[in-house]
C-alpha cells in the first residue's frame, strides 16, 4: 500500500478504492501532505466539493506554489459557481507564472472584463514567440476568438478560431483514428464485426438511467433536473466507464501496427465487462434497490448493446437539438479531448454516424429509448421535466425546476455557467449567421 498504487487507482478512475487507499495511509502517515492533494482530487471526482477544496487548501498551507493544486481549486470553484474564489485562484496563477496561459482562459470564461488590454498584449506577444508550444497558442487564439465574437468581428472571430482547430489537433497527442473507428464504425454498426463471451446476469434490482447524444445538446441540464428532482438517482457525470471498460479488451488489437479496419474481428468478454463496471460505478454501496445511477458519457450511444447485456433494465435519454447549430456550437467549443470536434469535416463525419446509430436503436429499442428536443425542453420545461420523470419512473417534484438555486450543483463542462441560470427559451437563431460554414464543408 503506497501512494504509487493510489495514483493508479486515480488513473483508472477507481475512485471508491482510491479513497479507502488514501484514507488508510493518511492514518498511517498524517504528516504526508502529498496525501492531502490526492484526496482533493478524489473528493472532486466524487463530487463532495466541501471535502475537496478542504484537502486541497490543506495541502498549500505547504505547498504555497503549486500551479497544479491552485489551478484544480480554480476549476473547482468556478464549477460550483463560486465566481469570487475562482478568480482569485486563477490570478494567484498568474502571480507565479504570468505566461500561465490555461490562468488566462480561466479568468476570461468568468468574466471578459476580468481580462485588460495589457493582458491581451502579452497574450499576442506569446503567440508569436517560437518559446510558446503548440497546445498554448491553440488556446490563445481561442481566447482571441471569443474577443472577436464578443465584437461581433466574424471574419476575425474564424480565422482566430481555424488557428485554434489546427494548433489543437497537431498538439493532440491523444487522437487515434483506429479508436475512433471502434467505436463509431464498429459499435455504430451494431456489433457486426463483434462476437461477445460468457453471458451476464442482472445486477440487483438497479436501473441506470444513462444520458446520450451530442455534446452541447442540453446533456447537463436533464442531469441537473433529474438530479435536483429526487434524491433517488445518483450521478457519475461524464464517467466514460463502459468506454474505458471495453477499450481495456480491444486496445491490443486496436494499436496493432497490422490493424486492418476490413478484417478486423473483436470478441468482448462480458464477464469482465460486469466485474469492472461493478468497481468503477461502486455497486456495493447501491444495493437498495431505490437507489438508480445516472451517467450522461454521451459516446454510450456507441455502447447501448453492451450496456443492455449488463444492465437489461437500463434505460436511456437521448437528448438533441437542431442539427445545424449542434454542429455549430460544438465547432465553437474547446473539447480537444474529443478528438472527432477539431474540425468541421471530422464533427459532420461523427455526426453521421451518430444519426445513424441512434435511427437504429429507437426503431429497435422504442421502450428504451427516450427522445428530449432541447428546444422544447426551454419552451416547456414543466412539461418536459414531467415527461422525463415518467420515463425514469420517478415522482417528480418542483425542485427539478430550482436546480439552479443549488449551492451543490456541479459541472465539469461548458454548461457550468448554464446551470446557475433558471431554463430559458434556447436562442434558435443565435448560429444563423455561421451556417456558411457548413455549406464549404
Amino acid at each position: 500500500m503506497d501512494l504509487a498504487t493510489g495514483q493508479n487507482l486515480i488513473k483508472q478512475k477507481k475512485f471508491p478504492q482510491a479513497l479507502k487507499l488514501f484514507d488508510d495511509l493518511m492514518k498511517l502517515d498524517p504528516n504526508n501532505r502529498n496525501i492531502y492533494f490526492y484526496l482533493g482530487r478524489i473528493y472532486s471526482e466524487l463530487q463532495n466539493f466541501r471535502k475537496s477544496i478542504k484537502f486541497y487548501n490543506k495541502f498549500l498551507e505547504t505547498n504555497k506554489n503549486s500551479i497544479a493544486c491552485i489551478l484544480n481549486l480554480a476549476i473547482l470553484y468556478l464549477n460550483i459557481g463560486d465566481i469570487k474564489n475562482s478568480s482569485k485562484n486563477f490570478k494567484k496563477l498568474l502571480k507565479i507564472d504570468k505566461d500561465y496561459i490555461y490562468a488566462y482562459y480561466g479568468l476570461f470564461s468568468l468574466s471578459k472584463d476580468l481580462i485588460e488590454e495589457k493582458d491581451y498584449n502579452h497574450l499576442k506577444t506569446l503567440l508569436n514567440s517560437q518559446k510558446t508550444n503548440l497546445r498554448d497558442k491553440s488556446l490563445i487564439n481561442f481566447i482571441f476568438s471569443k474577443r472577436e465574437r464578443n465584437k461581433n468581428n466574424i471574419k476575425k472571430e474564424l480565422s482566430f478560431l481555424s488557428e485554434y482547430h489546427e494548433q489543437s489537433f497537431r498538439s493532440n497527442f491523444s487522437y487515434n483514428s483506429q479508436s475512433q473507428f471502434y467505436y463509431e464504425k464498429v459499435l455504430g454498426k451494431f456489433e457486426k464485426k463483434i462476437s461477445f463471451l460468457n453471458s451476464s446476469e442482472n445486477y440487483l434490482n438497479i436501473k441506470p438511467i444513462f444520458i446520450i447524444g451530442l455534446p452541447r445538446s442540453g446533456s447537463t441540464l436533464i442531469e441537473s433536473l433529474i438530479t435536483s428532482g429526487t434524491k433517488k438517482v445518483k450521478t457519475y457525470g461524464e464517467s466514460n466507464f463502459f468506454n474505458i471498460a471495453i477499450f481495456d479488451q480491444i486496445k491490443n488489437i486496436i494499436f496493432n501496427k497490422e490493424f486492418d479496419t476490413n478484417k478486423v474481428k473483436f470478441e468482448i468478454d462480458l464477464k469482465l465487462i460486469k466485474k469492472e463496471i461493478s468497481d468503477r460505478y461502486d455497486l456495493k454501496s447501491l444495493q437498495d434497490d431505490k437507489i438508480l445511477f445516472l451517467d450522461k458519457s454521451l459516446e454510450n450511444i456507441f455502447n447501448i448493446n453492451i450496456i443492455l447485456k449488463i444492465f437489461p433494465n437500463a434505460k436511456f435519454i437521448h437528448t438533441k437539438r437542431n442539427l445545424n447549430d449542434a454542429i455549430l456550437s460544438i465547432y465553437f467549443s474547446m473539447l480537444p479531448e474529443l478528438s472527432w470536434t477539431l474540425s468541421l469535416k471530422t464533427i459532420k463525419e461523427y455526426v453521421r454516424n451518430y444519426q445513424h446509430t441512434i435511427t437504429y436503436y429507437k426503431n429497435k429499442l422504442p421502450e428504451k429509448i427516450f427522445e428530449i428536443d432541447l428546444e422544447k425542453l426551454t419552451s416547456d420545461p414543466i412539461k418536459i421535466s414531467k415527461d422525463i420523470f415518467k420515463f425514469c419512473n420517478l415522482d417528480w417534484s418542483r425542485g427539478a425546476l430550482n436546480f439552479y438555486q443549488r449551492k451543490d450543483l456541479f459541472s465539469k463542462t461548458l454548461s457550468s455557467s448554464q446551470i446557475r441560470k433558471e431554463i430559458s427559451k434556447s436562442n434558435q437563431s443565435k448560429y444563423d449567421k455561421y451556417y456558411f460554414l457548413l455549406e464549404n464543408n
